[in-house]
């Protein structure tokens, strides 16, 4: 379930259960994309959060979400792709949105949770939050962002460190903006939100549509084109390893 609350400008956007987006449900993934379509698409709101209604925004895949997202992956390869990682999709809906995004962050991030992080503007988080790099169990994972949001040097460190980031790391390194209490985080995010909502409708709109531009120029959509070799590859290194195991 999504629940959309508009409030003062700000449409906040609660996944009810965000572990469906680990198993690659493509009718979940529809589900929060037409709830920032939609919300983006009217003219009293300026501000869009993303927060979820667990204890963490996203925990760690688990081997049977891994291997549901592969089943699915594999028998819908067209509907995967255009729920995930099309133009039309959940994650360029939310990187190209004609609105402010800001993700809500407690505990653990991961896996679709650290790819909805990459998609928005801002990002508020707990001082408990931990934050995976989501490119070794995600096709859809988009490189490009990373080293956009995080510099080159840093969005390696991320893939390839075997630690996630705390939320100390994560501001330091760009990922998250603001770091709070849990207590306070709420309160945080939308103050944000609010913060951005006091510009004019037409200067949030001609603002992202400046940084759409840029995105385009340095290939964010054609990284997410190229998700279904990833999801090839990813498979089929999978069946290796199956087939190695039965030896």
């Amino acid at each position: 379930m999504i629940d959309v609350d508009l409030q003062n400008f700000v449409a906040v956007v609660t996944m009810s259960d965000s572990d469906r987006l680990a198993s690659a449900d493509i009718g979940y993934a529809q589900q929060l994309r037409d709830a920032i379509r939609d919300s983006a698409d009217l003219d009293t709101v300026k501000a869009i959060v993303l927060r979820s209604a667990g204890r963490d925004f996203f925990l760690s895949l688990s081997a049977n979400q891994r291997r549901a997202a592969q089943r699915v992956r594999a028998a819908q390869p067209r509907a995967w792709h255009a729920a995930f990682c099309a133009p039309t999709g959940l994650y360029q809906n939310l990187a190209y949105c004609k609105k402010f995004t800001l993700t809500e962050v407690a505990g653990s991030c991961a896996g679709p949770g650290s790819m909805l992080v990459l998609c928005t503007d801002y990002t508020v988080c707990a001082d408990d939050a931990r934050f995976e790099a989501p490119f070794a169990d995600l096709p859809e994972s988009n490189m490009v962002l990373a080293m956009l949001t995080l510099r080159l040097n840093r969005a390696k460190g991320w893939v390839l460190g075997e630690d996630a980031w705390d939320a100390s790391q994560a501001q330091a390194a760009g990922l998250v903006n603001r770091v709070t209490t849990r207590q306070a985080l709420a309160s945080a995010a939308i103050d944000a939100a609010q913060a951005a909502a006091r510009m004019p409708l037409d200067g949030v709109a001609m603002t992202k549509l400046l940084l759409e531009a840029f995105m385009d120029t340095q290939g964010i959509g054609q990284e997410f084109d190229m998700a279904p070799l990833y999801a090839d590859a990813l498979r089929l290194a999978e069946l290796d390893d199956a087939q190695e195991s039965t030896r």
